[in-house]
């Protein structure tokens, strides 16, 4: 009778522990369920708060997720619903958050925008992202799509400039350069008449170099950390490793169709073959430069009242 009595006693706690850890269990299931439907109308920043605001929803401790947060497996969730094309342009880096990378398939399905304005002589053009505009004569300035990083497969823009003679412009690819835009940019080494050009940003300037080498990380791979075309001058490429190869302007295939009367180009920038290259009336015009590898993002450089540069995501290609 002693050892029944034993039984009924572990039988009964067997029961209570089951009871308080199997609701919870199912708590969580169902929650995931909802989170990942509500996430799909969420921002990624908007996720992170509901992480950070929500102990049961942020909380890792559990183990229904491999040791994800709620909110993360959500965003892993709707990653995974995610075309296969758009997976196979968004592998996922070391280290990376589910958060992280929602946010990056977000960008990947909105309008290209000018995220960041380095220098004070850019502005928008009547409060558009996607349109900026040179605001002086005296300096050179640079917008970044940074919230639109490029790490793998084939990424399409569309560029329409307008320019006067007296206006400086190019288009390309740089590297990411987060909080660039919130940092006080000058530049006391250049001078032009009695003017000093302070507060402006462009790549090419080797006064940046020294910053912009800090801001490596494992995600740079190769040597090419921007490459853009200018449209005034002699429409030459320009790119840099920041090392050895710091500034260096060349001619490129190419280089002799190009047509700088038309204001509308577009640019595909091919990681799978490491390419960037140009388009005109829906024909490639030529390749810009090869060897590109690991992140970017869309940029263009301003100096010159009168020089306007807008930005839309694909090209729409004539086939010859």
């Amino acid at each position: 009778m002693e050892n029944d009595g034993m039984e009924c006693y572990h039988g009964a706690a067997k029961r209570q522990r089951v009871s308080t850890v199997e609701p919870s269990a199912l708590t969580r299931l169902a929650n995931i369920d909802v989170l990942s439907h509500l996430a799909t109308f969420l921002e990624a920043g908007e996720l992170c708060q509901v992480r950070a605001t929500c102990k049961a929803l942020g909380s890792s401790d559990e183990s229904a997720f491999d040791g994800l947060s709620m909110a993360e497996e959500a965003a892993r969730r709707i990653f995974e619903s995610a075309s296969d094309e758009e997976k196979a342009m968004l592998p996922r880096h070391d280290n990376e958050g589910w958060i992280e990378l929602y946010h990056h398939l977000l960008m990947l399905r909105a309008r290209l925008t000018f995220d960041q304005l380095l220098g004070r002589f850019v502005e928008y053009q009547a409060g558009d992202k996607a349109a900026v505009q040179g605001t002086s004569d005296f300096g050179t300035s640079s917008a970044i799509c940074g919230n639109h990083v490029m790490r793998a497969g084939k990424h399409w823009a569309t560029f329409i400039s307008g320019r006067e003679d007296s206006a400086y412009q190019s288009v390309g690819v740089i590297r990411p350069l987060p909080g660039w835009d919130q940092r006080r940019l000058v530049d006391l080494l250049t001078l032009r008449g009695p003017y000093v050009q302070r507060d402006q940003f462009h790549p090419a300037n080797p006064i940046f170099w020294e910053d912009l080498r800090r801001e490596r990380t494992s995600r740079w791979e190769g040597d090419v950390h921007f490459c853009h075309l200018y449209l005034s001058g002699n429409c030459n490429c320009n790119y840099s490793d920041l090392e050895g190869v710091r500034n260096q302007i060349s001619d490129w295939q190419g280089f002799d169709n190009f047509d700088r009367d038309i204001d509308t180009l577009g640019m595909l920038l091919d990681l799978d073959s490491g390419r960037l290259s140009v388009y005109q009336n829906g024909q490639r015009v030529g390749i810009l430069k090869d060897g590109l590898a690991g992140v970017y993002c869309w940029f263009t450089s301003i100096g010159g009242i009168g020089g306007s540069t807008s930005i839309m995501r694909g090209y729409d290609v004539v086939d010859a």
